[in-house]
């Protein structure tokens, strides 16, 4: 992979005013799973595909893997909505001179990975509302199957809040050997309230577009998230590194 952006290519000096600078991905593409997929429903997915952006380089010894997790809105493109990882010395949590930082876009989406709006081999059609459930045990082992393709035997650090602090975990659970470090950012086990809150605050992002009928329209993407987490150091105070 081609070297990637590099934090030196920020101002020497930031102001709380200054824009915080978005980093380029050193490559950005999709690995496709020549496999039928079995997920945790008991529902499969033909050769799926997975969307990922790599910022850095990996090094030699290919042990400067970070897998950056997003959570429901987020895509690939890790510097687009969390750039604050990427400040300069002690401001951000990453160095592109060191570290190799990798987004993978999670089934269901639609920033390119499979989802309602891609084709069911099955029909020819679009799969909208047929869509078969995932969970995120489904992702991790579809993300597992990537960075054995990347050539990664293990992530030097795992980090994602909500739906991407699942992810860590999820990782953390199955493959602790994979895992050096994980951050899971707001993430808990659930009770019954907190089951039950999770679910009506998901339910409108899962509500039919346009009043139309039950159907995916991939040439209306949503708008991108305009609101990026707050700064690593602040998200911290409310997780545990495993």
């Amino acid at each position: 992979m081609s070297k990637g952006f590099s934090p030196g290519e920020f101002a020497n000096e930031m102001t709380e005013e200054d824009p915080i600078p978005i980093p380029t991905p050193a490559y950005e593409g999709d690995f496709v799973l020549n496999e039928v997929l079995s997920l945790e429903s008991g529902e499969i997915l033909v050769n799926p595909t997975l969307h990922y952006a790599v910022y850095g380089q990996l090094n030699a010894a290919r042990d400067n893997a970070v897998l950056v997790c997003h959570a429901l809105s987020g895509s690939a493109q890790v510097g687009a909505w969390w750039p604050q990882l990427f400040l300069p010395g002690d401001l951000g949590l990453l160095d592109l001179t060191r570290d190799c930082v990798i987004g993978i876009n999670i089934f269901g989406s639609c920033y390119g990975s499979t989802g309602p709006g891609s084709i069911d081999p099955a029909t020819g059609k679009p799969y909208g509302p047929t869509f078969p459930l995932i969970n995120v045990r489904d992702i991790v082992n579809a993300q597992v199957k990537l960075m054995d393709h990347l050539g990664i035997p293990q992530l030097k650090l795992a980090i994602g809040a909500s739906i991407g602090g699942m992810t860590v975990l999820e990782w953390a659970i199955l493959f602790p050997d994979r895992v050096a470090r994980a951050i899971a950012i707001g993430v808990a086990p659930l009770g019954a309230m907190a089951s039950a809150s999770t679910t009506s605050s998901a339910r409108p992002s899962c509500s039919i577009p346009h009043g139309k009928a039950a159907t995916t329209h991939p040439e209306r993407s949503p708008r991108a998230a305009s609101r990026s987490p707050a700064p690593w150091h602040d998200q911290l105070q409310v997780s545990s590194p495993l």
